[in-house]
């Protein structure tokens, strides 16, 4: 009694499965695309992770002056180097934002300006950073003592100038007293 032959039950179903074939088509496709989802249901932890190490990346300057330090006291002759970079201003962000003019009569021009900001799913905003403009150098002092040689000197004094973007001008190599060091 409730055991059914297979062949039965297709026998029985066929007609309903011709009859409502598209139905059961776009039913089909509905339940298979729930269980697949879509990749924004889900956001990328990793994704979310690289992006909040890019929007923190700062100007450290004594970071710099130490990386150069280490790089100049391998020139050969420099021996040990100590530098002081001088830079003007401060870091800047430059954000995104919507400006509108309005014209009224002549001469009247009215601007409204809005910073545009990111909206993310759990309802906090952020604005829509630009790019990062990084302080620029004034100058440089050299201190190594090997300065007393005119090729380390230049050596030196060409080094800061490729990694600092400063003239040649505006690097001061000088030789540094080893006398102080052993009192």
């Amino acid at each position: 009694m409730w055991k059914l032959n297979f062949s039965e039950i297709t026998a029985k179903l066929n007609p309903m499965a011709q009859k409502y074939k598209y139905v059961l088509l776009i039913f089909l496709v509905g339940i298979i695309m729930l269980c697949l989802g879509s990749p924004r249901d889900a956001p990328n932890k990793n994704n979310n992770q690289s992006n909040n190490e890019n929007t923190t990346t700062t100007f450290d300057l004594s970071a710099f002056e130490e990386a150069l330090e280490k790089q100049l006291s391998s020139i050969n002759g420099a021996g040990q180097v100590n530098l002081l970079l001088s830079i003007e201003g401060t870091e800047e962000t430059v954000y995104a934002s919507n400006i509108r003019e309005s014209t009224s009569g002549e001469s009247n021009n009215i601007y409204e300006k809005d910073l545009s900001v990111l909206s993310d799913s759990s309802y906090g905003e952020e604005p829509v950073k630009v790019k990062s403009i990084s302080p620029t150098f004034r100058g440089a002092v050299v201190l190594c003592e090997g300065a007393a040689d005119i090729s380390v000197k230049y050596s030196i004094t060409e080094a800061v100038s490729a990694a600092c973007g400063l003239s040649m001008d505006k690097i001061s190599v000088l030789q540094m007293d080893t006398t102080q060091e052993d009192k």
